[in-house]
């Protein structure tokens, strides 16, 4: 009864409002508008914002300002009575301090067995420390608001953390705790080299770049170099023992070959306190001595192809060496490389990129190592049926660098990124630290950036060419393109003999393919690619 008597009311509302009169509007008369004229191209344009004016509409962007003054902040050195030096960067912008224990060696140190130094650096981390087992430990420094990361490179392995001002004593306690009084837990020392065989295992099915760099090192430097292993594969790891890491943290993780970086807000008496509590109880024997042979860029192409079977894409490299990290050529080959390969500007990008379409992604780089000359890169990622065309492009950009100077075009706009960057790299503590450890690394001075930024807005045209012409040879270096042999060795074959490498067989040779000038460098595409 109830739901009747509001059906009811609903149909007499509605009833109601149908019978009323809307109310009648009377048009607003509208303003006379002007007959129709010519549109300029971009107002015809749907797409106006991509419009380009012809070459005589444009106008020339205004000059470049002065770049902006600028000095690397001053670096307070001291040394504790162990032979621990310190580094010390104050900002007091934020209550932050970033802390970085450097040592001196890393996968260059690895000997016979690839991959020690990084599970030792790591084991420092996991396997716990002092009283902490290695839950407890990291639970600890989660607690002051941090994490520990470990990094080991070809020359250092970094201990680092990032803690407000008020915990860096507490933080810098238990890195001095983690890098003396190590526990070395056999159970986790069993999980960290599972984990570091299944990471290995799956880079060398994964990625086209962890594989080309395998071959590249070896390559480049010789088996019996310290820099000839770029990573240990996952046979190599497994045959790590943990009196191996013992002996590595012994013979290397000591005051006399290492340096405390802290940049934040600290002051000198502050850091001194603190690191005598924390690690002037640290005790080692004298820095290891670095036995690394002389190294010359090879008198020839030699070319390799990674086999990744079925692979769509190819990553193709050339590589050669260049000076050594503290050479006078440095500046002028740093330039040269941001000309070739330096983001959209450079010669790579807007060639081999844009105008010819034959790679999705291409650069060059300068490799920094701290003994003995660097290696020098041109890479292009692309479609397998493009790789010989990709090969070619970059070997024709090598010749030109050597053999004819750059435009004060390119100069301008490469000096001035390198000469500027520094700007944005001094944004956070972090960067300010890495920025100084760098110079412990490669052993530069303190005031090393000043003076490279007025080297870079010194370069030349013809000093950047006289010294790209020296290392610069596209008819010597090594050449590695990852991707499907199948396909692509008989196109590498155009430009001279090739080994075959199974990634799964240690990167062993499994076939040799003849120099083959007549061999096609364009493959017909097949499902795309």
């Amino acid at each position: 009864m109830r739901l009747q008597t509001v059906l009811g009311s609903i149909v007499l509302l509605l009833a109601g409002c149908q019978a009323q009169t809307p109310e009648v509007r009377q048009p607003v008369p509208l303003a006379p508008q002007p007959l129709a004229t010519a549109t300029s191209p971009v107002e015809a344009n749907s797409d106006a914002q991509y419009f380009t004016a012809p070459p005589e509409e444009r106008q020339a962007p205004p000059p470049a300002a002065e770049p902006p003054a600028w000095t690397f902040p001053e670096i307070s050195e001291s040394v504790l009575p162990n032979g621990l030096a310190l580094k010390l960067l104050r900002r007091d912008t934020l209550p932050l301090v970033q802390v970085e224990l450097v040592v001196q060696s890393g996968q260059g140190s690895d000997g016979n067995k690839p991959g020690l130094a990084v599970i030792a650096g790591e084991m420092l981390k996991v396997g716990g420390s002092g009283p902490y087992a290695s839950r407890q430990l990291l639970d600890r420094i989660e607690s002051l608001g941090s994490s520990l990361s470990v990094t080991t490179r070809r020359d250092s392995t970094h201990f680092s953390l990032q803690v407000t001002s008020d915990h860096f004593d507490d933080a810098l306690g238990l890195l001095g705790l983690l890098i003396q009084q190590p526990q070395f837990s056999a159970d986790e020392f069993r999980k960290l080299k599972r984990r570091e065989m299944d990471r290995v295992s799956s880079l060398g099915k994964s990625s086209a770049d962890w594989v080309s760099n395998m071959v590249v090192y070896r390559e480049l430097f010789g088996a019996d170099h310290p820099y000839a292993a770029y990573d240990g594969t996952s046979q190599q790891i497994e045959q790590v023992q943990l009196w191996e890491a013992k002996a590595w943290h012994k013979q290397h993780v000591s005051p006399k070959n290492a340096f405390l970086v802290v940049a934040g807000d600290v002051t000198s008496e502050q850091l001194s306190q603190a690191a005598k509590g924390a690690l002037g109880g640290w005790r080692g024997g004298p820095a290891p001595v670095r036995k690394v042979p002389v190294t010359r860029a090879p008198e020839a192409l030699r070319l390799f192809v990674v086999d990744r079977p079925e692979s769509p894409q190819a990553e193709v490299r050339w590589v050669t060496l260049g000076p050594e990290r503290q050479s006078a050529d440095w500046v002028s080959v740093k330039v040269s490389d941001q000309v070739i390969g330096g983001g959209v500007s450079g010669r790579l990008f807007m060639d081999v990129r844009e105008k010819r379409s034959l790679a999705y992604s291409t650069n060059s780089a300068v490799l920094e190592v701290a003994s003995g000359p660097a290696p020098l890169m041109l890479r292009a990622g692309t479609q397998t049926a493009k790789a010989g065309l990709a090969l070619q492009a970059l070997l024709e950009h090598a010749q030109l660098i050597a053999s004819t100077p750059p435009t004060q075009e390119e100069i301008n706009i490469s000096t001035r990124y390198l000469s500027d960057v520094f700007l944005l790299r001094l944004e956070t503590v972090s960067a300010m630290a890495s920025l100084t450890a760098s110079l412990g690394i490669y052993g530069l001075p303190n005031d090393y950036y000043d003076k490279y930024r007025a080297l870079v807005r010194q370069a030349t045209p013809t000093g950047v060419h006289e010294a790209a012409s020296r290392y610069y040879a596209p008819q010597r270096g090594i050449v590695v393109v990852a991707g499907d042999a199948e396909r692509l060795a008989p196109v590498v074959s155009h430009f001279g003999e090739v080994r075959v490498l199974d990634p799964n067989k240690g990167f062993s040779v499994v076939k040799t393919l003849p120099h083959n000038p007549a061999a096609a460098i364009e493959l017909e595409r097949i499902d795309g690619t």
